[in-house]
C-alpha cells in the first residue's frame, strides 16, 4: 500500500534534462565490441522515443498531482498515452526499442536521485505510471538490468530502493541480501526470471562485485547497463546489448493482467 508520509532531501529541485546530442546508432549496438558511454536526445519524435515520454516527464507529472490536479485524472492520462505509444510501434521500431530498454532503468534512477521528496504522489506515479510503462517492456520480451555503482545516503537509498519496487524493478543489494556474491546472483538470476527487471545496487565501497555483476550481464540474455558516475551526468554503458529475445508482439498488446 502506499504510504502517506512524505521524505524531503536536502537537494536542487528537479528538472528535466535534455541532452544535446543524440550518439546512438545501430552502428554501435554490437554487444562483441568494447563498452562505451551513451546518452540519448529525447528530442528525438521517433515512435520509439515516445515510449519514453512517461519516464521523462517523472518529476513533472509528480509536481502536478502535488499542486493539485487530480490524481486519477492524471495517472489515467499517462497510462492511456503508454498504451497507444507502444500500440503504435512497428517492427522497423525494434532497433529504437531497444535503445529505450537500455535507457529506461538510467532514466528512472537519475530522475529519483533529483528528487527534493518522496511522497504519496511519488509512490503513485511509481506504481501505477512507471510500473506500467515496464510491464509493457515485458510484454514486448524485454530484460533489463542495471549495475549501479554510485554512492548513495542513506534516506535516498531508502527511496531509491521503494520505488524501483514499486516501479516493477527487483532490488538487489550486498548491504541487505548477504556480502556472498554467490548468493546476490541466485537472486538476480531469479529476479529477472520472475520480474524481467532488476538492480543491483553497490551504494558504497564495503564489498566490490561489480566486474562479477558485469561478467553475469554477460551471460544472460537480457540488455544490461551499467552506471558509475554520477546522476548528473547523463553519459551511461551499455554492457550487454542481447537482443535475441525480442520478439515484438501484435500492435496494441496488453500487459498480462
Amino acid at each position: 500500500m502506499l504510504g502517506m508520509m512524505g521524505i524531503a532531501f536536502g537537494s536542487t529541485h528537479p528538472t528535466l534534462a535534455v541532452p544535446d546530442s543524440k550518439i546512438f546508432s545501430e552502428g554501435n549496438m554490437d554487444s562483441n565490441k568494447p563498452t562505451a558511454l551513451f546518452n540519448i536526445d529525447m528530442r528525438d519524435a521517433s515512435p520509439a522515443a515516445n515510449c519514453l515520454d512517461s519516464l521523462n516527464i517523472f518529476p513533472l507529472a509528480v509536481e502536478r498531482m502535488r499542486d493539485g490536479a487530480d490524481e486519477t485524472g492524471t495517472v489515467e492520462m499517462f497510462r492511456s498515452d503508454i498504451h497507444s505509444t507502444f500500440a503504435a510501434l512497428q517492427f522497423a521500431d525494434r532497433s529504437g526499442m531497444l535503445l529505450v530498454a537500455a535507457t529506461a532503468q538510467d532514466m528512472l534512477y537519475r530522475h529519483i536521485a533529483q528528487l527534493t521528496m518522496c511522497d504519496r504522489y511519488t509512490r503513485l506515479y511509481c506504481a501505477m505510471v512507471v510500473r506500467y510503462f515496464f510491464d509493457h517492456l515485458t510484454v514486448m520480451g524485454f530484460r533489463t538490468f542495471y549495475i549501479l555503482d554510485n554512492t548513495i545516503q542513506e534516506d535516498r537509498l531508502a527511496a531509491t530502493l521503494e520505488l524501483f519496487e514499486l516501479s516493477g524493478i527487483a532490488t538487489t543489494m550486498p548491504q541487505r541480501d548477504g556480502l556472498e556474491w554467490l548468493g546476490l546472483s541466485n537472486k538476480i538470476r531469479t529476479d529477472l526470471e520472475a520480474t524481467r527487471h532488476a538492480i543491483y545496487i553497490e551504494p558504497d565501497a564495503s564489498v566490490n562485485h561489480l566486474e562479477a555483476a558485469r561478467e553475469l550481464a554477460n551471460e544472460i540474455s537480457c540488455i544490461s547497463t551499467f552506471r558509475s558516475r554520477s546522476p548528473d551526468d547523463l553519459r551511461f554503458e551499455i554492457v550487454n546489448f542481447h537482443d535475441s529475445f525480442f520478439d515484438v508482439g501484435p500492435a496494441g498488446s496488453n500487459p498480462p493482467y
